[in-house]
């Protein structure tokens, strides 16, 4: 969870600094003290507290807004983000297992975010579907690639992503602060797992064209590495839309979480 700071300087002047993604700070005959700005609520300020030119800066980027007290302990001011922060993602989902709604919220999310993928494929594709389960329609995008006829089968031409897509969730899981205990380490909390097979709905049209190409270019692809390197290419050119997707499945499992929090 974000917590708040306070910064006293009415007995002992403090120094604030920036030390990476953290404030650093700093008072005479005492150890420095780390900030990290990630996990910053609000930062209060009162008396004598110097804050080096690039620290309130990046508080304000950060989206920490910085009250300012007088030695008394009233307002003076505060310094307020234009920008709403972003909730951390691993904070939320602790808060949520904490009160005992994770699960619940998790079956919403996936429910939700694989019946969108779902609506997705069933529009890119000329197949036409009974329902909008993802195993019914993942299974009509797979006859529809059957039927192309390319040299690689259905099943490892989609398992040829597998790879590249876990590689490209792991990179953006972290960017949101969700580290290995979301990835696998705890496989009751692994969104690792969730996100590649929401994501992976999103490779089933580019499989499609791909093995139409294969098909009608067998013969520049009858070396291995011509075809995994046509792969790479394929995958390597979806990545701005596998990057919009991710952003909607986390915004979406953002506000699963906080609708299912007290």
């Amino acid at each position: 969870m974000l917590i708040p700071a306070y910064l006293d300087g009415v007995a002992s002047p403090l120094l604030v600094t920036l030390d990476g993604p953290s404030l650093r700070i700093r008072r005479a005959e005492a150890a420095d003290t780390r900030l990290p700005l990630a996990r910053l609520a609000r930062l209060t300020v009162r008396g004598a507290v110097t804050f080096a030119a690039d620290t309130l800066p990046a508080c304000l980027r950060a989206g920490v807004p910085v009250c300012f007290l007088d030695p008394e302990g009233r307002t003076l001011g505060q310094l307020l983000p234009l920008h709403r922060r972003r909730e951390d993602l691993a904070a939320l989902v602790d808060e949520a297992v904490a009160c005992g709604v994770f699960a619940s919220a998790r079956e919403s999310w996936r429910a939700a975010a694989f019946r969108a993928g779902c609506i997705r494929v069933a529009l890119a594709l000329p197949i036409r579907v009974a329902d909008l389960r993802t195993r019914t329609v993942t299974r009509a995008a797979a006859r529809l690639i059957d039927a192309v006829g390319a040299p690689l089968s259905t099943d490892e031409l989609v398992s040829r992503f597998e790879g590249p897509l876990g590689a490209l969730v792991a990179e953006l899981l972290l960017a949101e602060g969700a580290g290995a205990r979301f990835q696998g380490a705890d496989p009751d909390l692994d969104l690792a797992a969730d996100l590649r097979a929401i994501l992976g709905l999103e490779l089933w049209p580019v499989a499609w064209h791909l093995a139409r190409y294969l098909a009608r270019h067998a013969d520049k692809h009858r070396r291995e590495r011509d075809r995994q390197a046509r792969i790479v290419r394929a995958f390597e050119a979806q990545l701005p839309r596998l990057e919009k997707a991710f952003a909607e499945a986390v915004g979406l499992l953002r506000r699963c979480l906080r609708e299912a929090l007290p």
